[in-house]
């Protein structure tokens, strides 16, 4: 059964994905601090969360999730594997 991780999107910028990990991979993504996911649906939830949160520039202007969340050292299917530095639960908001 295959198991998902998050890396950035083809053609959007700043922007994650759910993917399929080779079980190959799956311990190089562990070890890049890369999200694993048992099914698509919880991966594609992520990913939707993720993208929505750092779309809404009013409400956290502390978007650097997509900008600092990408290993450059790990790839899945030619994508950055997604690293949460900061993800809308870890986020600093200013009030």
């Amino acid at each position: 059964m295959p198991r998902y991780t998050l890396a950035e999107h083809e053609t959007l910028d700043h922007f994650v994905v759910a993917v399929a990990v080779a079980p190959k991979l799956e311990s190089r993504a562990k070890q890049h601090m890369g999200l694993i996911f048992e099914d698509y649906a919880q991966a594609e939830a992520a990913a939707d969360a993720i993208n929505e949160w750092a779309s809404i520039e009013s409400l956290h202007p502390n978007r650097v999730a997509h900008l600092t969340g990408f290993s450059a050292k790990c790839r899945i299917d030619g994508q950055r594997l997604y690293i949460p530095i900061v993800t809308p639960d870890t986020a600093i908001k200013d009030h």
